[in-house]
């Protein structure tokens, strides 16, 4: 025993790996073993004649002569097999069935032997073909089905419809008679076909790229006691590449619309046209025509047969760069370009190599992680303490989803991480800040704003910074306006349609009156404390003329509320419900105001109902789109997030407070402002007679995690015994490949069809 012990003691290190290693298997064999099953001959349809009778059909006059049914002209898509509807005069008919397809002059191209028990009566069966075959543009083919069965009293044919259900132009035909009205057999396409073996085959590079992630992280923080940056730049360049992997082609939030805003910019930069109004108002968007076949303006389909069509057309080439199609898109959204320029690259790059849609949407995936793994690696390095907080914030499966689809949210959170990590260098570092980092300050604080308007509250971030960071009080003051003149002019430069879409049915001119008549006053008021502020009877004044301003501010506010907004009458609001049971009406600022009492109860049943959902979605626990799909990670690895971010605000129990009180206070308004205002703009989008609030996610959240975080770490009830940041960071990439294989299999198991 003593020997093991020694033995365990002097070789930890690697029997740690080993076992990290071990368990790293087996959840891959685990997820490659669920995807197995799930993948399993799946098959997807495509209607060729729908218009039949149960149970009426045509049996063959000689079984071994069969049926012929005629097929559409090809148009160059690959078929895989058929669905047919047999029928076996309400028995089980035992014996061999075959169905072969052929050219018109009677070459067989392909053909499936069958057992006659499977053919249940009345229903459709999935017939596969030997191989698949590609129906050439315009080319005559043919079914003809035959059958050998085992007694005469065994019969099959097939479910036709006659007369008006019939298609001229597709007839199925007995060789041995002529038929007396026209026939067609009820027939599917199946265009696509995963097998049996596909999901393990696209499965195994997948897992040993997880693999050497998991192990990768390992061997960087373990062995080679990396630096947190350079740790953290290889977690998310491999985990992001991971993530663009996992999700299926226009499955990530919004990808839909980010795509088409992120080709439109593409199509600027060559000097093509981007996004038009079509001829029926629709929005179109100029493209190759290898892209407008997969171009949508909803979110894409899930199920394995998403992904056997994505790895099947990834290393198509040699197309054509020409903007020869349109595709029908959702219109643009309202962001800065900047924000699609990572994305824009990889698009541009794909059609300069002529690959197809899906080399073009993984190459601009590959780019949007790239530019999110530098910037997190960077403010992981900049910050002068609590690493482990930027860290875990940026390794959140959330974070690498965004940042491994076309989303505008990749470079706002990169860029929010930076921002906080150069606030929190001037408040706890000593000495003043370089001119390139408070350059940072300037820039980032005026790019926030615009690039999502509800972040502009971020720049509460640099008021606490010490006068010493900044160079002396008179720059100081000078720099902090600065920020937050530049801010406040591109937030109100890029978001002033917006607001005042938000206006609209407020009486704008009323509360300028108010406002107008108290800025005098306030003026005033002042010059006169600039004045005479330090004498004791004019404290007294001021402080009687105060409450006298507040009580005239009240007075004129709930004259404002009273006199402002929109109410709806019984009629109005029956008449804007519309099939989905929403109203056309949606909450402004003007119906909020004339509706507090129903905007409270609003806000109160969203909390309660929405907040764990609300934490999933700030973690990464509902992959993709989850107002669409409806997808969730299992609680268990959510917990474990959840766990893990209050770990890494953990700090030896020796270490004093990190923030003052000026700066906790900073970071809270600024966690709450973003809360706030976030749900402020998703209520401005909900149907008045909802009851929770619509289109609210938890990822809006992501930009001021760090900031809620380093808060957090100012509790001083836990504390740490030891050091831990290797076991912490290390955590953090595993759970996030934990998190990839789950949403792997949850995307490949479900069924999703737009």
């Amino acid at each position: 025993m003593e020997r093991l012990g020694a033995f365990v003691k002097q070789h930890r290190l690697w029997l740690g790996g080993l076992c990290v290693a071990l368990v790293t298997l087996f959840a891959l064999a685990w997820a490659g073993y669920t995807l197995h099953y799930a993948g399993m001959d799946q098959c997807e349809y495509q209607i060729v004649h729908d218009g039949y009778v149960e149970k009426q059909g045509l049996y063959p006059t000689d079984p071994a002569a069969g049926l012929v049914q005629q097929l559409p002209a090809g148009t160059g898509e690959t078929l895989y097999g058929v669905r047919l509807m047999f029928v076996t005069d309400g028995m089980v008919a035992q014996g061999a069935f075959r169905v072969a397809l052929e050219i018109v002059d009677g070459q067989t191209l392909t053909a499936c032997d069958g057992d006659m028990t499977t053919l249940l009566d009345g229903a459709f069966v999935d017939v596969i073909f030997a191989s698949p075959v590609t129906l050439e543009e315009g080319g005559s083919y043919q079914l003809r089905i035959t059958f050998a069965p085992a007694a005469p009293e065994y019969r099959a044919g097939l479910v036709y419809g006659g007369g008006e259900q019939a298609d001229p132009a597709l007839p199925l035909t007995d060789p041995l008679e002529s038929p007396a009205q026209p026939r067609t057999a009820a027939l599917q396409y199946i265009t696509n076909y995963t097998g049996t073996g596909y999901a393990l085959k696209a499965f195994a590079p997948l897992a040993a790229l997880v693999f050497a992630a998991v192990m990768g992280g390992w061997w960087l923080i373990f062995v080679r006691r990396a630096k947190p940056h350079v740790a953290f730049a290889f977690f998310a360049a491999a985990l992001g590449l991971v993530f663009a992997l996992v999700t299926p082609p226009m499955a990530g939030p919004d990808e839909y619309g980010h795509l088409a805003s992120a080709y439109a910019l593409a199509n600027r930069i060559t000097g093509q046209p981007g996004i038009v109004a079509g001829e029926q108002g629709e929005t179109l968007l100029a493209m190759r025509a290898c892209d407008a076949e997969y171009m949508r303006d909803s979110s894409g389909p899930i199920g394995i047969l998403a992904y056997k069509t994505m790895t099947d057309e990834l290393f198509s080439a040699g197309n054509s760069g020409a903007l020869t199609a349109t595709a029908r898109v959702s219109p643009p959204y309202n962001v800065l370009v900047l924000q699609y320029l990572p994305q824009t690259l990889g698009i541009l790059l794909a059609r300069a190599l002529g690959l197809g849609f899906h080399a073009m949407l993984l190459l601009g995936r590959l780019a949007s992680v790239a530019v999110y793994a530098a910037l997190g690696a960077l403010a992981v390095r900049l910050a002068p303490a609590a690493k482990n907080i930027f860290f875990a914030a940026g390794l959140v499966p959330m974070a690498l989803s965004l940042a491994g689809s076309f989303s505008a949210d990749t470079l706002v959170n990169g860029l929010a991480l930076v921002f906080t990590a150069l606030c929190l260098r001037g408040l706890v570092r000593p000495g003043m800040l370089s001119r390139a980092e408070q350059a940072g300050l300037l820039v980032l604080g005026a790019l926030l704003g615009p690039m999502k308007a509800v972040y502009l509250v971020l720049v509460l971030l640099c008021v606490p910074i010490p006068a010493a960071a900044l160079g002396g009080s008179t720059r100081s003051r000078l720099f902090k306006a600065l920020v937050w003149v530049v801010a406040a002019a591109s937030w109100l430069w890029f978001n002033g349609s917006t607001v005042s879409y938000m206006l609209r049915s407020v009486d704008v001119e009323r509360i300028q009156l108010v406002l107008l008549r108290l800025a005098p006053g306030a003026a005033l008021a002042i010059a006169a404390w600039l004045r005479w502020g330090k004498r004791a009877w004019f404290k007294k004044a001021a402080l009687a003329v105060g409450a006298l301003a507040v009580v005239a501010l009240a007075a004129g506010g709930a004259w404002v509320l009273a006199n402002s907004g929109e109410t709806l009458t019984p009629e109005e609001y029956a008449a804007s419900i519309q099939p989905n049971g929403e109203s056309t009406y949606v909450y402004s600022f003007g119906y909020i105001l004339s509706h507090i009492p129903q905007t409270v109860k609003l806000l109160v049943n969203t909390l309660g109902s929405q907040l764990p959902r609300y934490l999933q979605g700030l973690v990464g626990a509902l992959p993709g789109e989850p107002i669409v799909y409806g997808l969730e990670i299992s609680w268990l690895l959510t917990i474990a997030l959840l766990a893990l971010l209050v770990w890494a605000c953990l700090r030896p129990v020796e270490e004093g407070p990190l923030l003052g009180r000026g700066a906790r206070w900073s970071m809270g308004l600024a966690v709450l402002g973003v809360a706030g205002l976030s749900m402020l703009a998703a209520l401005c989008w909900t149907p008045i007679n909802l009851t929770t609030i619509f289109g609210m996610q938890g990822r809006y959240l992501l930009p001021v995690l760090p900031a809620a975080l380093l808060l957090l770490g100012e509790n001083r009830v836990l504390c740490l015994r030891r050091e831990t940041d290797g076991a912490l960071r290390f955590g953090a990439g595993a759970l996030a490949a934990a998190v990839a294989l789950q949403s792997l299999v949850l995307f490949a198991s479900a069924a999703y069809k737009p």
